[in-house]
């Protein structure tokens, strides 16, 4: 009995220790992405800009925000081509249902990626 109850508070405590930790990782990538992008409107916030300033502001940030966007994308290239290279090298070594277990590990890590820089997905020539 005693055992029963150690096993079951040890899985209540995973669990919740599995929601805190995916709460702080949601928070994580939240303050990420809001940091990542020169927002004119949370600079006006933040700033207190005059309208002045934001004029002369707002096309600054558009550019700085395009050229993030574009590094991101161009960091997502290269870590397809780089995740890609790797599986083609692991492949030999699996049988053919791990092969099919990585390939779905290597895509749900890329959409991953995906979804943390914020772009849209890389597609290679």
């Amino acid at each position: 009995m005693t055992l029963i109850a150690i096993f079951v508070a040890g899985g209540v405590t995973g669990g919740l220790l599995t929601i805190r930790a995916g709460k702080y990782q949601m928070l994580r990538r939240s303050e990420l992405r809001s940091g990542t992008s020169f927002s004119v409107d949370r600079w006006l916030a933040n700033l207190r800009l005059t309208p002045e300033q934001d004029l002369k502001l707002r096309p600054i940030a558009q550019q700085a925000d395009n050229e993030l966007r574009n590094l991101y994308a161009l960091n997502l290239r290269e870590i397809d081509g780089i995740l890609d290279r790797a599986e083609d090298r692991i492949n030999p070594i699996l049988q053919l249902d791990q092969q099919q277990r990585l390939r779905q590990m290597v895509e749900e890590r890329k959409q991953y990626l995906v979804q943390w820089f914020n772009v849209p997905e890389p597609h290679l020539p």
